[in-house]
């Protein structure tokens, strides 16, 4: 299943800026698309709710690969029609842009999923391991029958053999009570972190299934690599063979280190709220949403109190290569705080000064789910010095906001 966020922007305003930004990373549904539908072909009336002046409209959009972007000036109907129509039809040639790489069939993914544990000395430490084996467990329990999982541990020293530094615990296994019993066994070593040599174990179960469909997840409290040159080879070679390999960091672990050892450059910084609530998604970093805003303002004029902001938003990325969905606990502080402090270390200090935020929630969430979300974004965004107001219908044109 694929998930998604959307956020859009518009200033109303004498010569405002509009901002549109859109994140179809993950993909959106037909359905989804038709969100935002009121912005790709407003009828006449929703043109006056949306668009009243003459204003700059700066248009955003970007997936795994690619971005989109356009920058001009939409004009009203009764100002100048030459102008109106060139604006609305460049106005429609992103949309059509964004639909045609962003709207994708949603569907479960069978996968093999391979849990690689950090059973290194440091893992004993304020019940980190406990914390990791019961979010492995709560993912098992949660798995498709289809799916397989393979459970590797590793730890060592440097005069230990190569062979007993990584064990394979479980190979690929569908019986969640088998998988169960085998996390029970995991326990804590006085040795250190060689994670090459877990890495090694890892290439070996790979040759009995799809790679391509397989997804590694690394838990550790790596500060430091002590085959690092060798484990970096491995990750090299994984990249080159589509193998996806992503980290959650535990127990204060060195989180700038792991991001060579994701083979998509991101590190999922865990608290151990986030390993006890972690259910549904497995993130790419909830401040990704941010991350991207801010790469795309950089560069605009600042917003202002007289700027609105409307976000349709899920605010929950997947892997698309597994039914293995991690999500931290948006509702909590700590999470809150560690999102803070990531986004302070790249430069990411978002201004709203006053701007009117619309929130728009989609997806299919539960009622927990949702609140969590709020309370979130209530954080943020007033944190942010934004005027957050949440709605519940899509239809702009039914939404007072002016």
């Amino acid at each position: 299943m694929l998930k998604f966020f959307i956020l859009f922007s518009i200033v109303v305003a004498s010569y405002a800026n509009t901002y549109v930004v859109i994140d179809i990373a993950q993909g959106i549904t037909k359905k989804e698309y038709n969100e935002v539908g009121q912005l790709t072909n407003p009828d006449r009336k929703s043109e006056r709710d949306i668009y009243s002046h003459e204003e700059n409209v700066y248009l955003y959009s970007f997936n795994e690969k690619n971005a989109l972007s356009k920058e001009f000036t939409y004009q009203q109907r009764n100002k100048n029609e030459n102008g109106y129509k060139s604006a609305k039809k460049e106005f429609n040639n992103f949309f059509s842009q964004v639909k045609k790489h962003g709207v994708k069939k949603r569907k479960s993914v069978s996968s093999n999923i391979i849990f690689l544990v950090d059973t290194s000395g440091s893992m004993k430490k304020n019940n980190v391991m406990q914390d990791v084996k019961s979010t492995i467990k709560y993912l098992i329990n949660a798995k498709s029958k289809k799916s397989q999982v393979a459970i590797v541990t590793f730890d060592g020293k440097k005069n230990m053999q190569e062979a007993k530094r990584a064990k394979i615990l479980s190979g690929f296994e569908s019986s969640k009570s088998k998988l169960l019993a085998t996390v029970d066994t995991i326990k804590p070593s006085k040795y250190d972190t060689f994670l090459g040599s877990g890495l090694q174990r890892v290439s070996s179960l790979l040759s009995s299934v799809d790679s391509k469909n397989t997804l590694v997840l690394l838990f550790t409290d790596g500060k430091a690599v002590d085959d690092y040159d060798k484990a970096l080879k491995s990750i090299e070679k994984f990249k080159s063979e589509g193998i996806k390999l992503k980290v959650v960091a535990v127990g204060g672990a060195d989180v700038d280190m792991l991001k060579s050892f994701s083979t998509s450059g991101y590190v999922f910084n865990a608290t151990s709220s986030d390993l006890k609530g972690m259910a549904y998604g497995m993130s790419v970093g909830n401040d990704e949403l941010f991350l991207r805003l801010n790469n795309f303002l950089e560069n605009n004029p600042a917003l202002t109190s007289d700027d609105r902001v409307i976000i349709y938003s899920s605010m929950m990325n997947v892997d698309a290569q597994s039914d293995f969905f991690i999500v931290p606990n948006l509702a909590s502080q700590s999470f809150y705080d560690e999102m803070k402090k990531i986004n302070k270390n790249r430069n990411v200090d978002l201004k709203f000064n006053g701007a009117k935020v619309y929130v728009r929630l989609l997806g299919k969430m539960s009622a927990s789910e949702v609140n969590n979300l709020k309370i979130f974004y209530k954080r943020f965004f007033k944190d942010s010095g934004a005027d957050l107001k949440f709605f519940a219908n899509s239809q702009l044109s039914q939404v007072k906001l002016k």
